[in-house]
């Protein structure tokens, strides 16, 4: 159809950032996803050491007021020794866990985005590459720069809280899906 078109303040002017429904699908929140406060991590801890990125944790919550950050979804196997995919799972990381610390920085009341500028834990993916560089130019840059390897990241469990989210299985084309 040919016509004007729509004014820009009809779609879309209000949105804080524009993805793709593929993108909120596999990063986006999740209906399962239970609210939790960061500060509640009180519970067993764990220490992790990441040799290199990307770990296997496939995708972090934010905690209440967009503070601290919840492993949610864990790669559940090492497809071969060494793969650096499977460290979270090799290690025994668990959904529902908190990252506590970053190289011995206490993260549990940082925000959210910048505990993910410091873990950089994202399979680099060339379709996505130019939307983030604008993304992070349009942001002023990262809130930190990704902590130097090897990682030694620190999570605590919260005492009742239940991951409710779909455990994942191999889907025999890209990975791992829910």
């Amino acid at each position: 159809f040919v016509g004007t078109p729509a004014p820009s303040c009809q779609r879309g002017s209000r949105l804080v950032s524009r993805v793709s429904a593929e993108y909120l699908e596999r990063l986006g929140p999740k209906d399962s996803d239970v609210p939790f406060q960061s500060s509640g991590a009180t519970g067993a801890s764990v220490d992790v050491t990441f040799k290199k990125r990307p770990f296997g944790i496939l995708r972090y919550q934010p905690g209440q007021g967009g503070k601290g950050a919840m492993a949610m979804e864990i790669i559940p196997k090492s497809r071969y020794p060494g793969d650096p995919q499977g460290q979270a799972f090799s290690s025994g990381v668990k959904s529902g866990w908190v990252v506590k610390s970053i190289n011995g920085q206490d993260v549990l009341n940082e925000d959210f985005h910048k505990i993910m500028d410091l873990l950089d834990d994202e399979v680099a993916d060339p379709r996505f590459s130019k939307s983030t560089a604008l993304a992070l130019e349009k942001q002023g840059g990262r809130l930190a720069e990704p902590a130097s390897e090897p990682l030694s990241v620190t999570f605590a469990e919260i005492p009742g809280y239940v991951y409710k989210g779909a455990e994942l299985t191999q889907d025999g084309q890209d990975g791992f899906s829910r």
